[in-house]
């Protein structure tokens, strides 16, 4: 089913929008050091499901998933670092490529996010909500289409 609704949506252009027009920006970036529980609370201040950790030795992605993970194994909140549950390698996609693309991506890996990178840094994050919320209007006349047919 989904690649039905998939090939038909195909013909109504959503999914050769660039990333760029679709992703949540800016990204938000902590460091790697802070305390799981000051990062909680940046999460649900911001009302996003997920940072961006910048490190020496690469980037990183932490979501609440991986907070929830880390307190049912014991992690202390207080003292455990970001970067101790952080996830990497990140998986990325260009600013400029097609939402097809990006979207092969993140259901290829599993992902709900993929991070987008400009130049030197990060740019901006695609979520299946920024997904959906672009491929909602052409979802919409799939189903007429159906109940039509």
């Amino acid at each position: 089913m989904t690649y039905y609704v998939c090939f038909l949506t195909r013909g109504m252009n959503s999914l050769d929008t660039p990333v760029e027009q679709v992703m949540t920006k800016p990204v938000k970036t902590v460091d790697r050091e802070l305390a799981v529980r000051d990062v909680s609370k940046l999460l649900a201040s911001e009302a996003v499901g997920s940072v961006i950790i910048e490190t020496e030795y690469g980037r990183g992605i932490l979501t609440k998933t991986d907070i929830i993970d880390g307190l049912s194994d014991g992690i202390d909140p207080d003292t455990t670092p970001v970067g101790d549950l952080m996830t990497t390698p990140v998986r990325t996609t260009d600013p400029g490529a097609p939402l097809e693309e990006a979207i092969d991506t993140m259901v290829e890996h599993s992902i709900k996010r993929l991070v987008v990178d400009g130049q030197a840094n990060s740019v901006g994050i695609l979520t299946t909500t920024d997904v959906m919320q672009e491929l909602s209007p052409d979802l919409d006349r799939v189903v007429e289409m159906f109940a039509e047919g």
